[in-house]
């Protein structure tokens, strides 16, 4: 179904204002001058925004969209011709989410979004933002551990709401370039080595639970020396397939499937703290979005062949759960792997000096990247 038609058939949940898509822009207090200006004379794309229902509009600030312009990885990624239509759904959240919702919320949201292209993502309903509300500020966290505060909230439409944000959403890219820069170079090394990789990229949507460096280094003499098919068994532990296993789904005593076969079960404990285990292992990182589903970060690596494994929620370090575990003189499996090169990208950003506004002369990449922008994300939207 096109994507134009199936936003036209959703149903209103609530009547939220009679105020259009159009006067949110050209309000003042909005800050939207640059993105009024680039959908100025763009008629599919602002019709489509203008006409659908039942939706969540984060709108780029001037902020946002001059860091986008100047962003050097991101403009790479629009090489992808597809990449400004993924881009642009990746904005919309499916259904009308205030910020009421994030901030009474007692865990963090998974929202879905429109953003369903099995090219860029196999989430069944749509690939998720995590939204999670702090001391009354809303921060979306999208893919390569981006971080994404709510400016402005609940300019309320026609259509549903908008959201202001100063920094666009990251679109999440594939496993490795995920593993990569979150710093867990060993487990896309692992995984890598036992031809598994590829096939995490494809198909239905899976969790990764992703030993750290240091968890690989501690067994490392242990595991550097395994087959490639006793490594698949390992690496193959580490993987639910079937679903995006975010944390606010997992509770005390959750079981689930891993991919090295039907008997191979994970057992998750929550404790009172908040604290998530999975067998012997602490997830100290969880929700690391991927194009596929979503990563954990664990502090030890699993065993097939112990399955037992249990925590000592006390101790600051889990035990390995493999026997004759030996550092290596390095971390193993990152050969060819490389390295993060630059630390994850949060809200903190450095002063951007004064910003353009609408009006003000378009610098020969500006335009290019608007272009593409809205011709590009025009045909992917529409014929979606």
């Amino acid at each position: 179904m096109k994507l134009a038609k199936y936003l036209l058939a959703m149903p209103i949940a609530i009547v939220i204002s009679a105020q259009t898509f159009s006067d949110v822009l050209s309000d003042p207090n909005a800050a939207l001058e640059l993105l009024n200006s680039y959908l100025a004379g763009e008629e599919a794309l602002f019709a489509l925004l203008s006409t659908a229902k039942d939706i969540t509009v984060l709108a780029p600030s001037n902020e946002a969209l001059y860091r986008l312009e100047n962003d050097e990885a991101m403009i790479a990624r629009f090489a992808d011709p597809g990449m400004m239509g993924a881009f642009l759904k990746y904005h919309v959240f499916s259904g009308v989410w205030y910020s009421s919702n994030f901030t009474a919320a007692k865990a963090p949201l998974f929202v879905p979004t429109m953003l369903n292209d099995t090219a860029f993502t196999n989430v069944t309903g749509g690939q998720r933002v995590k939204a999670h509300a702090k001391d009354g500020e809303v921060v979306l966290y999208s893919g390569m551990l981006t971080q994404t505060p709510i400016k402005s909230a609940n300019y309320n439409f026609s259509g549903g709401t908008i959201h202001i944000i100063d920094r666009v959403l990251t679109v999440p890219p594939n496993i490795t370039d995920t593993l990569v820069t979150a710093n867990l170079t060993a487990a896309a090394g692992a995984l890598k080595v036992a031809q598994m990789a590829q096939g995490i990229g494809q198909g239905s949507p899976v969790t990764v639970l992703a030993p750290d460096n240091d968890a690989f280094n501690a067994i490392g003499k242990v595991i550097g020396a395994m087959s490639t098919a006793d490594l698949a068994a390992v690496m193959g532990y580490h993987v639910i397939p079937g679903q995006a296993l975010y944390s606010g789904m997992i509770k005390n005593g959750t079981a689930a499937t891993a991919a090295q076969d039907d008997s191979a079960v994970l057992r998750f404990r929550v404790e009172d703290d908040g604290a998530i285990f999975v067998n012997s292992a602490r997830i100290i990182q969880s929700d690391i979005l991927f194009d596929n589903g979503v990563i954990h970060m664990l502090d030890g690596v699993l065993n097939p062949a112990n399955t037992s494994a249990a925590p000592n929620p006390t101790a600051s370090t889990q035990a390995p759960a493999f026997s004759g575990e030996g550092t290596t003189d390095g971390v193993p499996f990152t050969s060819g792997i490389g390295t993060p090169t630059s630390a994850a990208p949060t809200a903190t950003v450095t002063d951007l000096g004064t910003l353009p506004v609408a009006g003000a002369p378009v610098p020969l990449r500006t335009g290019a990247v608007r272009a593409a922008l809205l011709l590009g994300g025009i045909v992917m939207l529409v014929n979606a």
